[in-house]
């Protein structure tokens, strides 16, 4: 079966890549085209060029789309072994920490250790931008936060975060785990309290 044209196009659009930016930036605007129509025929090769040029540009966009989404691909990449490797670093001195402990029963010495190690963590996290979500005393906002229980306090005003069960993160402004809480539903109820003492 013979391909089309536009197969073709893409084919020597992959292997051989065309900056489309550049290409537009080296257009020059067409003059008006003076092409004498005598009949059909060159309707016809006029229409066929037309065609042509615009298979071609098309082609070139979508060669351009893809040199995106791999430059994108190849970003995410970086960013994650950046991440990783410093994670690694971590993990290292978890390892230092219990092959430590095991030799030792030094419990203070351990737990300045772990605490070291924790203090590591934050500070990786910090350099890539990743900050811990505010909940205690916070009002609830489901933006930010996940309410996994309403909890009867004297502590907090109703809708305001009493407990946090899971820490939430986020890079920059944007929320990679919301944190899970408890949010006060406000002081206990006096009169259930005295419903609760009759029935007994």
């Amino acid at each position: 079966m013979p391909e089309n044209k536009t197969d073709k196009i893409n084919e020597q659009s992959d292997s051989q890549e065309i900056d489309v930016e550049e290409s537009f930036s080296n257009d020059k605007p067409e003059e008006a085209d003076a092409v004498e129509i005598t009949d059909d025929s060159d309707i016809k090769e006029l229409l066929a060029q037309k065609d042509d040029k615009y298979l071609r540009l098309a082609a070139e966009f979508e060669n351009y789309k893809k040199r995106m989404f791999r430059q994108s691909e190849e970003l995410v990449h970086h960013a994650e072994a950046g991440v990783l490797i410093d994670l690694l670093d971590v993990l290292d001195n978890f390892e230092r920490a219990l092959d430590s402990a095991a030799d030792k029963k030094d419990f203070k010495a351990f737990k300045k250790g772990v605490k070291m190690i924790f203090e590591q963590m934050k500070k990786i996290l910090d350099d890539h931008n990743v900050s811990q979500i505010d909940t205690v005393g916070k009002t609830f906002d489901p933006d930010l936060h996940e309410a996994v229980m309403q909890i009867e306090t004297d502590q907090q005003p109703e809708g305001v975060i009493a407990q946090e069960l899971s820490g939430g993160y986020k890079k920059g402004k944007k929320v990679i785990r919301h944190a899970k809480v408890g949010v006060s539903s406000g002081k206990k109820n006096e009169n259930n309290n005295n419903n609760d003492d009759e029935s007994k």
